[in-house]
């Protein structure tokens, strides 16, 4: 999804749009401005809110420590713009300081989400999800008079629960 078209879901809750001449402007209108500024936000707000199964992709780790950190045997250097591990092949305890993941695992594989995600898997109404976190962002600022905020925030919490119900039912397994 372009970024226009993903404003323009957003700006469309205060009943406005914009032009791809709006972006290209050298001096972009305040909806514009509000919309950069605060989609690298908005995408991690929407982000963190659950292991979203499109997202989930390999690491490429490295060994980098032995007996390192609290006793664990090994230490692993995840991927710069690595938002969170969220599983690996089996249940083995394991913390992440900084960006080394300690454990007591050799040849591990990990599985995470990255800030930037790839966007081949990706339902479109997640960035529906993502234009929601935005226009919750920017109400108070593009509608301080309104109570737009609270609007958007049902929309959101509407969104958000139906992506959450089609993962956990679409990605089920039995044990």
């Amino acid at each position: 999804m372009t970024d226009l078209e993903l404003y323009n879901i957003t700006l469309s809750i205060f009943d406005r749009e914009i032009t791809q001449d709006d972006l290209d402007s050298q001096t972009p209108s305040k909806e514009v401005r509000l919309c950069r500024r605060y989609l690298p936000l908005a995408k991690l707000k929407v982000l963190r809110e659950f292991d979203w199964s499109f997202l989930i992709e390999k690491l490429q780790i490295e060994l980098v420590e032995r007996g390192g950190y609290k006793g664990f045997l090994y230490g692993y250097r995840l991927p710069e713009g690595l938002l969170k591990v969220v599983h690996n092949e089996t249940d083995f305890p394991y913390e992440v300081i900084g960006n080394i993941l300690y454990t007591d695992i050799d040849n591990l594989t990990v599985y995470g989400i990255m800030e930037d995600f790839k966007e081949d898997h990706v339902p479109k109404d997640f960035y529906e999800l993502i234009a929601y976190a935005l226009g919750y962002q920017i109400a108070p600022l593009l509608a301080p008079e309104g109570r737009f905020d609270q609007v958007v925030l049902q929309k959101y919490s509407w969104a958000l629960n139906g992506l959450i119900s089609a993962e956990c039912h679409n990605n089920s397994k039995e044990n």
